[in-house]
């Protein structure tokens, strides 16, 4: 029987784990038993999101254009899943390099992929974003038009393309999880959600872009939710892709009206003064997350009201950190 077999918890990876998502995930395994948890970071990253939690992570630094060091670091972690979600590209105004975002996204994943080739993982999973999908005003299913909206999502799609194939020809427990619009604890304060909460707690004017604009936004904890569902199983699907959304879409009309409902107050808002993430944005974009509810077992147990009263209560008491 070998060592890992002995073990009375799972090895688990997270690319990225000092971001948004890969810090409520860790938070979300730490508090469940059978787990490690191990995340790799660049060096210099900032662990604000990780401070109260860095004694129950084990953190490892190297960059995923490092063959060697990243080898290295994958031989002595030993995973048995892994939730692949560093990245570079997201924030276009700060991370508009093309061929570094070649170099992270489509390089570094297969740097990845072939440092896991010699480790019996149970689960590889993948994080793509929906912005591969050209905009639709129905639901978006899996096999729906691709048209990616910019270089981040060009960049996305071609690795989990290579991903596709490589769980195919190699047999590999890949799955492909096209993330919608996830928001909730620790998002960046640049974000349109953290940025209307925490204006409106300062009694600021709040710049925003066209109030028509729209996203699926999925509340993070139902999120990291799916994927301890994914950590806690065998992994059967080999290039498999899934649509991670609420089933909804809200404007940012929609979003603006439901924080200062919860509120309780009128905010003062600026439509069309601020610049798009992206040169076209989406008036229609909502997922059809059927195929995950169906295959994980998986329930969105945040309605957006809901989900949005729980992320103001959290800034609220944590609005320090954004100073």
């Amino acid at each position: 029987m070998s060592v890992k077999s002995q073990e009375k918890y799972k090895r688990i990876l997270i690319t990225g784990g000092a971001g948004f998502i890969g810090a409520n995930l860790a938070r979300k395994l730490i508090s469940l038993p059978g787990f490690k948890v191990f995340i790799i970071e660049k060096r210099n990253t900032n662990l604000w999101r990780l401070k109260d939690i860095i004694n129950k992570v084990n953190i490892k630094y190297v960059d995923l254009e490092n063959q060697n060091g990243l080898s290295e670091v994958i031989n002595d972690i030993n995973p048995s899943v892994v939730f692949h979600l560093a990245s570079y590209g997201v924030y276009s105004s700060s991370q508009s390099d093309l061929r570094k975002m070649v170099r992270v996204n489509i390089e570094g994943t297969l740097n990845l992929i072939d440092s896991l080739k010699s480790h019996p993982i149970s689960s590889f999973v993948y994080t793509g974003t929906c912005f591969e999908y050209k905009e639709k005003k129905s639901k978006i299913n899996e096999n729906d038009i691709i048209e990616p909206l910019n270089f981040y999502a060009i960049t996305k799609f071609t690795a989990e393309l290579f991903l596709k194939k490589l769980a195919e020809e190699e047999n590999m427990p890949i799955i492909n999880l096209r993330l919608f619009t996830p928001y909730g604890y620790h998002e960046d304060g640049q974000r349109v959600i953290p940025h209307i909460i925490l204006s409106a707690l300062k009694n600021k004017k709040i710049e925003l872009t066209s109030p028509d604009n729209a996203r699926d936004f999925i509340f993070i904890e139902d999120v990291v939710n799916l994927f301890s569902k994914i950590a806690r199983n065998n992994n059967n699907y080999h290039g498999e892709i899934f649509n991670i959304g609420s089933g909804g879409q809200q404007s940012v009309r929609d979003v603006v009206s439901t924080i200062e409902k919860l509120l309780g107050k009128k905010l003062d808002v600026k439509y069309g003064s601020r610049a798009s993430y992206y040169r076209k944005d989406r008036k229609f974009f909502s997922a059809n997350n059927a195929k995950a509810k169906s295959i994980f077992n998986w329930q969105i147990e945040h309605d957006f009201e809901s989900g949005i009263g729980k992320t103001i209560d959290w800034f609220k008491k944590n609005k320090k950190l954004y100073l």
